[in-house]
């Protein structure tokens, strides 16, 4: 039994006031100007998945305290709470399809956060109550706590993509370059400072393995390996790259950014879990619009309603590449983020990415 997401609703965060997407596509692109709340959309749902595996206390503080994570739109008291609502279609053994919905608030974001949440299936409504059962004292210290109940219902997290291994990317290619020593291999970094790491792990896998370098190849023209080495002196693990014609390997650092950013991205959508959703910022960077292209194919062949992908972009190549209903509009009115999605890109006269610079699509575009 696997989760579709049909419905997210996110309030009271940063330039969010309230934000309510439906049908979100398993591959969805958001564009739209700097400054628009793209970024704070995506740290929005991180924020709900730290809720989620840390508690509230720890995600307030990953994410730079209530100063950084109120809304300014909202008065004192309202700003206090932070609202998240999704909506999920499971489909069950029997074929039959069920409604999921998960709700949760935390309140009093600035002093002792605590949590309401419930979730709601078939008719029947879950909530704290449901565990604490005659024992008010457990459930009063759960909720100061600040904790979330989900993970008691385990049996929810192998079934929708948004509780189980939740990844936020934003790739740093310089950090991604650095020699490492003793890093953790288990999962991409966030910023990719792993990556050697993570790859080393991967030569072990014959099917990711050959995938990377197909992919690297089709990319890159002229590359013709990937590869570890261990560094004598320091015992660091380092990048290199053996070209087409050239003896010697290049160590990551002449390399370009574009190339490393590339390898990084691949690694986060190829060396994932089976549930899960991935979101990337602007994959696009230092790539040939030719690049981006067989890179959004990747991403349509890799996304499923299982596990989605969802990146930003300010790129007219990756928006060419879209289909109906992929592209989200990203814009700030009165300080607010409002979002749309595009329905006609099917019915178009020209391509959506003209379209879309045109503001054919009104909006989307700086001001």
């Amino acid at each position: 039994m696997t989760g579709t997401i049909r419905y997210l609703k996110l309030a009271n965060y940063r330039s969010i006031d309230v934000l309510e997407l439906h049908d979100i596509k398993p591959f969805s692109v958001f564009a739209g100007p700097n400054g628009a709340g793209k970024t704070n959309f995506f740290d929005a749902l991180d924020f709900v998945n730290s809720v989620i595996q840390f508690g509230a206390d720890q995600a307030i503080k990953k994410h730079g305290g209530f100063k950084n994570i109120r809304c300014l739109m909202r008065n004192f008291e309202t700003a206090r709470v932070f609202e998240f609502e999704s909506v999920f279609e499971l489909d069950t053994e029997t074929q039959k399809t069920q409604t999921l919905t998960y709700h949760l608030e935390i309140h009093q974001l600035d002093t002792s956060p605590f949590l309401e949440e419930y979730i709601l299936e078939s008719g029947k409504k879950w909530t704290v109550n449901d565990i604490f059962k005659d024992n008010e004292e457990g459930k009063q210290a759960f909720l100061r706590s600040g904790k979330s109940f989900l993970p008691i219902f385990s049996h929810y997290f192998q079934r929708i993509p948004l509780f189980n291994h939740f990844r936020l990317y934003r790739i740093e290619p310089n950090e991604a370059k650095s020699p490492l020593k003793n890093y953790d291999d288990s999962e991409l970094n966030h910023n990719g400072r792993n990556l050697a790491a993570v790859l080393t792990r991967l030569e072990t896998n014959d099917e990711i393995r050959e995938t990377l370098l197909e992919w690297m190849e089709l990319i890159v023209p002229g590359l013709e390996k990937v590869q570890i080495q261990n560094e004598r002196l320091t015992g660091s693990t380092v990048l290199a790259f053996k070209e087409e014609c050239i003896e010697q390997a290049f160590p990551a650092h002449l390399i370009s950014e574009g190339t490393i950013y590339l390898l990084s991205i691949l690694v986060a959508i190829l060396d994932r879990p089976s549930l899960g959703i991935t979101l990337i910022e602007e994959p696009e960077r230092g790539l040939h619009p030719k690049a981006i292209i067989e890179l959004v194919d990747g991403f349509h062949e890799q996304a499923t309603y299982e596990h989605p992908i969802w990146v930003t972009t300010h790129n007219e190549a990756l928006v060419r590449c879209l289909k109906n209903n992929e592209l989200w509009l990203v814009d700030k009115k009165q300080g607010k983020t409002e979002m749309k999605q595009v329905q006609i890109a099917e019915q178009l006269a020209s391509t959506l990415d003209e379209a879309w610079l045109t503001n054919a699509l009104d909006g989307g575009l700086p001001w």
